[in-house]
């Protein structure tokens, strides 16, 4: 890493794009993180740093790469998730820089699905944040890394930190470099640099392209001896060639870096423990130890499986699906309209090589698609081929957010059974606000259709419904700022409309199993279906196929026969009964919302061999559907509620509860962080033991319950009566505490609340 005990100055070193790079060399990572933590600035330095850029775009002055969107330049938040490509030191990073708002966690989930591991920055004066939380749990699977960044700041706490995000994620940490201070004529400290516990050298950052490397001695070497003890004890529970390097010396600083480095990238790909590094990525301290930390620890695409509806074989080029060397499998993931080249497609590759104007199999269509690029953030590069364990961009209007993308690179034709591959299936959370979407006149409703059509293949996330009584546009999505910025879209896309003001989305399901048949009128054509509650969790079932309709509605299938003989091909009729389920279930019985958490079964239909008649399985499936939604006793509407959480000091607390349990008719489910849970428990143990440097902040912070004075309470309430809830919070506080709240699900409406909530229709 840093080489060297003498004295010298590390220039960073400007380098060009290599044309191809092994799986080995390849990380496909995010950076993920509480609002305004540093993603984007960090983002910013690692493309300076490593060549793409000449100069480092600042988020206040809004000329970032990543940040390219007006709306984001102008508010200085992440919007929408950025891909760029970057090389470090013989690798290539496939980097995803995603938002960090609550509204926009959709852009973090279908991210997530193609990542193989993260970076988590925190911000080292908030330590960890309510989001923080929210997205360490939404990439629990993957391996991540902490940088704690803006350590120049004022009441900037390294140790502290370190000791929440043991305590609150529920992790081990790995140190592997802390903050290094000076003391000033003032006798200030001032950040400098960082001291490398694996290397065992002090680094301090003279400008922005100049790093003095000096070996540690004195004070800095019994800081780094300490904390390469810990180090050591730690990394010693899960791999014993530490114990035995250690044995072999009895001196923790003679513990060799390689096989430390080693250990690390162990007990980071097992998810056993977290490296943690620290920087100030606004003053370009501690990037490149942290891109450095990016090669060494988070793991290569082949050391990811991908989740796949089929066998799936691991070998030195990727991944071989269902036995089939020259099949190329690929997920789309992101799509943005470009008013030069289009539709561009964010895609990532498993297997095979998509090549450019290959012939492509999604949904059991057959289609070409148009170039292929690699994106540096908003600018392109032409490329002729995607390999399996890349990140690149289809330009094709034909592709959507969560489609599985298939082709042979010999241009053969696809089994039966390939076209009903699935890779990670992505499931889009359901919408809890809506605005309602006006044409300015009768001539505006066209640019208004279109526009909306763009921004729906965009977000997926945003759901348009017609009311059919009053003829209504109906835009939902997932918080008062995401149909904000959804409304400035469609007017940047020049729709003239007018906006409705802001209505909680309501939804119903079935409450029993109803069942139906159904036949055409010549008897050549039978079906029939069942309509259930979803339960939460699907027992596995070879013998079916289960399609996901949103609004956490499932379509299940059965697999196609061994004997199918018919000319219409099997996907064409599971095509089918998707169209005819999707355009039945929008008007529930009740109150006319759309349906929300059924399962729909096709449990058997039969068809004369020769036909090929699509549109009389469409309306098949809506006869059925329609028909069980009559009686609407059977069912129930539904409410959004939310997991509210607020920290407030103990002085505020009793009005805090009073209000969230009377006035907004909220329940309680606990108060600070978790009571007596025993995993909670085991790592607040493991975070008073865990060795930290000195850091004033944990001495002004701790009290006799925990890290800060302030408890939090956590309780489930109705999403209608959190609207406006923050003027509310600060007048009860004097403005002293925050909140945080995330969908929790849809919950059944009491008869008296229907009264009330149907009386705002």
């Amino acid at each position: 890493m840093w080489k060297g005990s003498f004295v010298r100055l590390f220039h960073t070193s400007r380098v060009v794009r290599a044309p191809s790079h092994p799986l080995s060399k390849i990380r496909n990572i995010g950076i993920i993180a509480h609002i305004d933590a540093g993603k984007t600035t960090t983002t910013e330095r690692m493309l300076y740093y490593s060549g793409i850029t000449s100069r480092i775009g600042n988020v206040d002055q809004g000329d970032t790469v990543t940040d390219f969107l007006p709306a984001e330049r102008e508010r200085g938040i992440t919007i929408q998730s950025a891909a760029i490509t970057i090389p470090w030191n013989k690798h290539k990073i496939n980097l995803i820089d995603t938002p960090g708002h609550a509204d926009f966690g959709f852009e973090v989930i279908r991210s997530l699905k193609v990542l193989d591991g993260a970076v988590t920055i925190l911000d080292g004066v908030a330590g960890v944040e309510a989001q923080t939380e929210k997205v360490w749990k939404q990439s629990k699977t993957i391996p991540k890394m902490f940088f704690i960044n803006k350590m120049d700041r004022e009441g900037a706490g390294f140790s502290r930190t370190v000791k929440e995000i043991i305590a609150k994620l529920g992790t081990r940490v790995l140190l592997l470099n802390v903050p290094y201070f000076v003391e000033m004529e003032n006798r200030e400290k001032k950040f400098v640099g960082v001291l490398d516990i694996i290397d065992k050298k002090l680094l301090r950052w003279i400008d922005q392209d100049n790093i003095k490397v000096t070996d540690v001695e004195g004070e800095t070497y019994e800081e780094v001896a300490r904390c390469r003890e810990s180090l050591i004890e730690t990394l010693g529970e899960i791999d014993d060639a530490v114990i035995d390097s250690f044995l072999e010396c009895e001196d923790y600083m003679k513990v060799p870096a390689d096989v430390i480095r080693k250990a690390v990238r162990k007990a980071t790909l097992s998810n056993y423990a977290v490296p943690v590094l620290t920087g100030a990525s606004f003053k370009n301290i501690g990037v490149q130890p942290l891109m450095d930390a990016v090669n060494y620890y988070l793991p290569s695409p082949i050391e990811c499986q991908p989740e796949v509806s089929c066998p799936v074989v691991k070998t030195d080029e990727g991944f071989v699906m269902n036995q089939n060397k020259y099949l190329a499998v690929a997920m789309a993931f992101k799509v943005i309209t470009d008013p030069i080249r289009g539709v561009m497609v964010f895609v990532r590759v498993y297997s095979g090589k998509l090549k450019n104007h290959a012939t492509v199999y999604v949904n059991g269509e057959k289609f070409k698609i148009g170039k292929l690029l690699v994106m540096h953030a908003n600018v392109p590069q032409d490329v002729t081929e995607i390999s399996a364990g890349n990140i690149g961009v289809i330009v094709s209007d034909k592709l959507r957010t969560g489609d599985t993308i298939l082709s042979n690179i010999q241009n053969k034709k696809l089994q039966n059974k390939e076209l009903g591959i699935v890779v990670n299936p992505i499931i889009v959370p359901p919408p809890v606000f809506t605005i309602s979407l006006e044409p300015r006149t009768s001539g505006d409703k066209r640019s208004m259709d279109e526009a909306l059509e763009i921004i729906l293949r965009e977000d997926p996330s945003l759901k348009v419904t017609v009311d059919e009584e009053n003829g209504q546009t109906l835009l939902a999505g997932m918080g008062e700022l995401h149909l904000e910025i959804a409304r400035d879209r469609l007017r940047d896309l020049k729709a003239k409309i007018e906006i409705g003001q802001i209505m909680v989305s309501y939804k119903e399901t079935v409450l029993e199993k109803l069942s139906v048949s159904k036949e055409s009128p010549e008897h050549e054509f039978k079906i029939s279906m069942a309509l259930e509650p979803k339960p939460e969790l699907f027992e596995e079932n070879p013998n079916v196929v289960r399609v996901n309709l949103g609004d956490n509605n499932v379509l299940e299938v059965p697999v196609e026969p061994e004997n199918w003989e018919k000319v219409m091909p099997y996907q064409s009729c599971i095509n089918a009964f998707i169209s005819g389920s999707i355009s039945s279930i929008q008007r529930g019985p009740i109150l006319k919302l759309p349906l929300n958490s059924v399962l729909i079964k096709v449990t058997s239909f039969d068809m004369p061999p020769d036909s090929q008649n699509v549109t009389l399985w469409i309306t098949l499936v809506r006869q059925c559907i329609l028909e069980l939604l009559q009686d609407e006793t059977r069912f129930v509407g539904l409410e959004p509620v939310m997991n509210v959480s607020v920290d407030v000091g103990a002085e505020d607390i009793g009005s805090v509860i009073q209000d969230l349990s009377s006035a907004r008719q909220g329940i309680i489910s606990s108060i600070d962080e978790g009571g007596d849970n025993v995993e909670f428990a085991k790592f607040k143990d493991i975070s008073e033991s865990q060795y930290v440097p000195y850091d004033p902040t944990l001495e002004f912070t701790k009290t006799r319950d925990g890290f800060s004075g302030d408890q939090t309470v956590h309780a489930v309430v109705p999403l209608r009566e959190m609207i406006g809830y923050l003027p509310k919070l600060r007048s009860l506080t004097q403005g002293r505490a925050t909140y945080h709240m995330e969908f929790k699900g849809m919950n059944p409406i009491t008869s008296d609340r229907l009264v009330e909530i149907s009386s705002s229709f």
